[in-house]
């Protein structure tokens, strides 16, 4: 009870002093013009030395609830303000991800400077009051630029706020974004200005006492908290001491007011177990938690400590390069003693290998090959540097799954992007095999061709959602063994059925083009692979669906409940059984069978992706704004080719008929003629 009183007690009293911290704050702000202008040093004297980025890269931070290194961070906040994962400055130099944080953080007055706001519609920008004349209708402003309209932008975005996001226009989404995005900048610039701040306590004898100096350093303050409440309980019970009781409330509404704001960096591992702990500290709770009994322990003092010194020596780069080197130090054997510092050495060595851009390149090598191996059949070399383009391609792919799997210790399909890469490697992979069985071309053309659509979506998925690719669970997904198991088979359903799709695709492109028109072996060939994979897919397909109506009584308490995601695995088993009956039942032949197996793709891709777009339902966490168009894009092109292919067919069919006639009719003119 106590401690519950005393609590309450520290929090009425901050929030007493905070009003008087805001009024403060506006009224500079008003006489000075720079709200949010940020402190420190304006520009750094030197490049960051190579030793000290790498110590800093690796640096951890929790951040959405897993620990990571702080090159991470710094490359998915960039690429949510930039588009990309570098910044560009004006005279064509370019800036690492860390480069720039570390910039943002300790020379936030050169970073100001920096164009990292995308914004692709101008009128945006124009909406908030900044002339726009020497820049294009898609462009990259600076926060300099963007403070000239600040308070606009935030007015705009709270009534904005207010919109549902699919009722917002393009520029009203656009100017909403904008706000968000700048509003995570100033906090991220201003998060070190508890480390360069001194709080002045020469207006307290009794703090002047305690510290033996007029001025002191926050970490200082925050581990003396407690001689410092028993100094201000002596005051309130002494009348003739209200000036000094001022003075020291002062300082810790000041300490507050620095403080607040910087858990969006939370540096300081904690000291209890994750299962006891889980939350990582920064400068914000830190303070909150020294006004408990049992105060803060010396060891988050000197995490602060070894914080001030990085943020205090950004002028100095020898003495910069120390201070991390001793904050390194510092934080990483409190991770280590958690277990939470082992995969931070992995991903850095995962994104450094850029594996899934290498694997791109490959694929597109592999296709560009396989291109020219249909102009050139008989050129053995081709041949053979398109198996070896694709299948080291599909290598680094698989390689890159298994480093995302170690460093989360989860089945490599956990998230919307995660399963893109899955469902490329594998349809990479059966069309890698039954190549190796028939080698006739065309399913390694196919995998070349899936490698480099899968990659590309994937890639364009990573910088449209702009979040790291590898979060911490929701809770309904927390589990490995049914992410090994159901999410694991369906998804592998879908890798077949979108590659069933892609050689129905094929074999229906040949058809309207004539390709191939005098080798029915290469259309039987390729329904015989469409088939093959359709069987293959229905398998796990059904599987994967069963398992997932276990996993849900286990979690739900029914084993099926028509959500959206239910339904849509439905339609994947429903149409890929279709096929096959129709095929085994005579209704379809070879050309029938494509045109389902090209509509099935449809299928699993509104499972896949199109489920989530309607934001209902228990699955409704995979819901990616902005994937709408690019799925219907893909309806598109594939609903058009079955319906040219359709007609056609069709139209060879009508020809072919009335050929048949036009003979027929000539064998009896013939008959009828007499001898």
């Amino acid at each position: 009870m106590k401690f519950l009183a005393r609590t309450l007690a520290l929090l009425l009293a901050l929030a007493a002093l905070l009003p008087l911290a805001r009024a403060t704050q506006s009224d500079e702000d008003a006489h000075s013009g720079t709200h949010g202008t940020p402190h420190g040093p304006l520009q750094r004297s030197a490049p960051w030395p190579a030793e000290t980025l790498e110590l800093a890269a690796s640096l951890p931070i929790q951040d959405g609830g897993r620990i990571k290194p702080l090159s991470t961070y710094a490359s998915f906040m960039l690429l949510r303000l930039n588009g990309k994962r570098a910044v560009e400055l004006p005279g064509g130099a370019k800036l690492t991800p860390i480069e720039w944080l570390l910039d943002m953080l300790f020379v936030p007055g050169q970073a100001e400077g920096y164009p990292v706001f995308m914004v692709s519609d101008i009128q945006a920008v124009e909406a908030i009051g900044i002339s726009v004349a020497d820049k294009k209708k898609r462009d990259r402003y600076s926060a300099a630029e963007l403070r000239k309209g600040r308070s606009k932008l935030y007015e705009l975005a709270r009534e904005y706020e207010r919109i549902e996001e699919k009722n917002r226009s393009t520029v009203q989404q656009q100017v909403f974004s904008l706000a968000l995005n700048f509003d995570a900048y100033e906090r991220l610039e201003t998060s070190f200005d508890f480390a360069r701040h001194d709080l002045d306590v020469s207006g307290s004898t009794g703090l002047r006492k305690i510290f033996g100096a007029d001025s002191v350093r926050f970490s200082q303050l925050v581990g003396r908290v407690p001689e410092v409440m028993a100094l201000q309980r002596g005051l309130r019970s002494d009348a003739g001491s209200s000036g000094d009781l001022q003075a020291l409330n002062a300082v810790l509404q000041e300490a507050s007011a620095v403080s607040q704001g910087t858990g969006i960096l939370a540096l300081v591992p904690s000291l209890g177990s994750v299962k006891a702990e889980p939350e990582w500290h920064a400068a914000e709770d830190l303070f909150l938690r020294a006004f408990e009994p049992t105060g803060v322990d010396a060891r988050y003092i000197a995490a602060l400590a070894r914080l001030e010194d990085v943020a205090r020596s950004a002028s100095d780069m020898p003495r910069f390069s120390k201070a991390v080197s001793e904050l390194h130090g510092s934080v990483t054997p409190m991770a280590a003693a958690r277990g939470e510092y082992e995969k931070i050495g992995l991903e850095i060595s995962y994104y450094k290998a850029n594996l899934i851009t290498n694997s791109l390149v490959l694929f597109i090598l592999g296709f560009l090959l396989a291109a020219g191996l249909w102009l050139a059949p008989r050129v053995k070399a081709l041949y053979v540097g398109a198996n070896l383009a694709v299948f080291a391609a599909t290598a680094l792919l698989t390689g890159a799954i298994v480093m995302r799997c170690m460093i989360r210790e989860r089945p490599p399909v956990s998230t919307l992007y995660e399963t893109l890469l899955f469902v490329t490697a594998t349809g990479a992979l059966i069309a890698l095999a039954m190549e190796w069985i028939n080698r006739q071309r065309m399913a390694l053309s196919s995998a070349a061709i899936l490698g480099v659509v899968g990659l590309f979506i994937a890639n364009g998925y990573e910088t449209l959602d702009k979040k790291d690719t590898m979060p911490q669970l929701v809770a309904v997904l927390d589990t490995n063994f049914w992410l090994a198991t159901h999410v694991t088979a369906i998804t592998i359903g879908y890798s077949a059925g979108m590659l069933a799709a892609l050689i129905a695709s094929v074999y229906l492109v040949s058809k309207v083009l004539g390709l191939k028109r005098a080798d029915p072996q290469y259309f039987r060939s390729l329904t015989r692979m469409t088939y093959g994979t359709l069987c293959f897919g229905l398998i796990f397909s059904v599987v994967g669906t069963i398992l997932g109506g276990i996993w849900a009584n286990e979690s739900w308490g029914r084993f099926w409940g028509w959500d959206p995601k239910e339904n849509g695995a439905l339609l994947i088993c429903l149409a890929q059984i279709v096929v096959l009956h129709a095929r085994m039942g005579g209704y379809v032949r070879d050309f029938g069978i494509q045109m389902l197996a090209a509509f099935g793709g449809t299928v699993v891709a509104f499972s896949w992706f199109g489920v989530n777009l309607l934001g209902v339902g228990l699955h409704s966490y995979g819901f990616t704004s902005g994937i709408h168009t690019a799925l219907w894009t893909y309806y598109g092109i594939q609903w058009g080719l079955m319906a040219v292919a359709g007609a056609h067919h069709l139209y060879e069919r009508g020809r072919d008929a009335a050929v048949q006639e036009a003979l027929r009719a000539s064998s009896q003119a013939g008959k009828a003629k007499p001898s």
